[in-house]
């Protein structure tokens, strides 16, 4: 890590210290009654794997596709550098992304920095659909010695989360998971009953990738600091099956076998598109999902996510025919609101 990221990690680290004694105490209540260390409970908790989820086939800003990027760089690099993202497009001097990430870190990254933190999330409960589901179709799982330079956030750093920590003051998240589970009823986007249940899922901390989470708004954020090389850091790639139809199936094992990695197959997210209303992410999106099943999937009816990334290039690279619908801010916003809507209902 350069210098700056280094200094991200350790204001993080101080920030956390201050809460970290009532944050303690009160996950101590939970776990003394079971014979439970605490620090033994956030040591299985982070050996769950960070995921990092994004769209292989959206275009970067040098005009070549994610995975094209991803193949001759050997890279995974963040919105700054790539002006690509599955969130907002603020990732400048001044804009949203710049001022919480200034905010979070403690103004440790250089306001020039394009080597800023990579997003992903810890993958608490295992899921085959990677950790937010929200931020594309496919996923790399990091290995597990990126942790250590890490940082933490419960909830999007969009909204200024108060629980920022790194991986040897993790008993911040923990709290606000059991706060969550006695306040609201749910361990990320799973309904539990009790905070005992709670802490029997967090110490199933297996390697297996289990259910479809259909996760898009309830995750422990990570931000990678430093480098995310294909070679050295990433282990396994899970890719949506809509894609087996589609060149980017070759452009994966290519990828895969360049930098060993270990290609898995997400099953196929479809949705009717008369199955699409409006009331999940509002009324242009079945308008949206019918252009695209007319114009790329040739009357078929269903939709998916090699379709919409599809349709969403072609909307960048031939707006004129997409305008109809909207402006360029706003097809983008619908593109995503469309993927969500495939996650959760697909």
């Amino acid at each position: 890590m350069l210098d700056y990221q280094q200094a991200a990690v350790a204001a993080v680290r101080e920030y956390a210290k201050i809460k970290s004694a009532a944050h303690q105490a009160y996950v101590e209540r939970i776990c003394e009654p079971f014979h439970i260390g605490v620090h033994a409970l956030a040591e299985r908790v982070l050996r769950h794997s960070v995921t990092v989820n994004f769209h292989p086939d959206r275009l970067s800003n040098n005009g070549k596709s994610v995975m094209e990027n991803l193949m001759e760089q050997g890279q995974y690099h963040g919105q700054f550098r790539t002006g690509t993202t599955n969130g907002g497009k603020t990732a400048y001097i001044g804009g949203d992304r710049f001022l919480w990430e200034q905010r979070l870190f403690r103004d440790a990254y250089p306001p020039d920095s394009a080597d800023r933190p990579k997003y992903g999330a810890l993958n608490l409960l295992r899921y085959m659909d990677g950790a937010s589901a929200r931020f594309g179709s496919c996923f790399f799982i990091l290995n597990p010695k990126v942790i250590g330079r890490c940082t933490f956030a419960y909830g999007d750093s969009s909204s200024n989360p108060a629980t920022l920590c790194t991986s040897d003051t993790f008993i911040g998240v923990l709290a606000e998971l059991f706060m969550d589970v006695q306040q609201n009823g749910r361990l990320l986007n799973r309904v539990v009953s009790s905070e005992q249940e709670a802490l029997a899922i967090l110490l199933n901390a297996g390697n297996g990738i289990k259910d479809m989470g259909k996760n898009l708004d309830y995750c422990i954020e990570a931000h990678i600091h430093g480098d995310v090389s294909l070679a050295e850091d990433v282990d396994c790639f899970y890719a949506d099956a809509s894609f087996r139809r589609t060149s980017f199936a070759g452009q994966a094992k290519l990828l895969c076998q360049k930098y060993g990695i270990a290609l898995h197959w997400i099953p196929e997210r479809r949705i009717a598109v008369d199955e699409i209303g409006s009331l999940f992410r509002g009324p242009m999106i079945p308008v949206l999902a019918k252009r695209i099943d007319g114009t790329f999937g040739n009357g078929r009816g269903m939709l998916n996510a090699a379709l919409i990334g599809e349709a969403s290039c072609d909307s960048s690279t031939h707006f004129d025919a997409w305008k109809d619908i909207g402006g360029e801010a706003e097809l983008f916003q619908y593109f995503k609101q469309l993927w969500h809507t495939v996650a959760y209902f697909g």
